[in-house]
């Protein structure tokens, strides 16, 4: 890209506030440089612009999902949570980019509201997720394709999500995800599972049984801690 249309042109250095928004609206900006305007914000103002920041946040190049992920934690208010910013966030969580579920999730942990608004619709997503799974009647097999490892990379951020909200309101529909996921035989989707069943006491001690005597070192380490050595 031509430094002089950098510098010149776009003038992303040093744009006011209102500038940002302007270019990030505008469909003719280079998208190498959104990436640079979306690093540049400091603030969100107001719900409509929350709405276009967000809007980065999938169905946009690669870049510019992750620099709108990592930018998150530091912008998002709770404020402006509305349905269009709770079903971006959401559809993030999947988003085939690790380091942007990874951000969406952190940014789920760290507060309050997200848990209490996205932990019921994170469930949904498991549960219609595993239905999914569950009709396809070749799921335990050990050999993958894109379409299976897509779903078993959805459930896996779904997992990590619903431990980063989990409450005591769901714990019945919890446990019937559980109850499917504890023996899945990829051990990834059992060492989230068995993540969760650390985070619930002993709501479930059944199943957490049956992660400490898991096979794999991944799935008995979350519940390492829980484990009586003298049984």
């Amino acid at each position: 890209m031509d430094n002089n249309v950098l510098n010149s042109n776009l003038k992303i250095d040093g744009c006011s506030y209102n500038e940002i928004f302007e270019k990030l609206k505008d469909d003719s900006i280079e998208e190498f440089v959104k990436i640079f305007l979306i690093v540049q914000l400091e603030k969100i103002e107001t719900q409509e612009d929350m709405m276009i920041f967000i809007n980065y946040l999938t169905n946009h190049p690669t870049p510019q999902r992750e620099a709108c992920a990592y930018k998150l934690r530091d912008l998002f208010n709770d404020s402006f949570i509305n349905d269009f910013v709770k079903n971006k966030l959401l559809d993030a969580i999947v988003d085939i980019n690790p380091n942007v579920s990874r951000e969406i999730c952190a940014l789920i942990k760290s507060s309050k509201v997200l848990k209490e608004i996205l932990e019921a619709d994170i469930i949904a997503r498991i549960e219609k997720l595993l239905l999914d799974i569950k009709n396809d009647n070749n799921y335990s097999n050990c050999n993958r394709n894109h379409a299976k490892n897509k779903k078993f990379f959805s459930l896996y951020w779904l997992l990590e999500a619903l431990s980063c909200s989990i409450s005591k309101r769901y714990l019945i529909s919890i446990r019937e995800i559980l109850n499917f996921t504890i023996t899945f035989y990829d051990y990834t989707i059992r060492e989230k599972t068995a993540k969760i069943l650390a985070l619930t006491g002993d709501a479930f001690d059944d199943l957490l049984q049956i992660a400490k005597s898991d096979v794999n070192f991944y799935v008995k380490n979350q519940v390492y801690d829980k484990i009586n050595f003298d049984d």
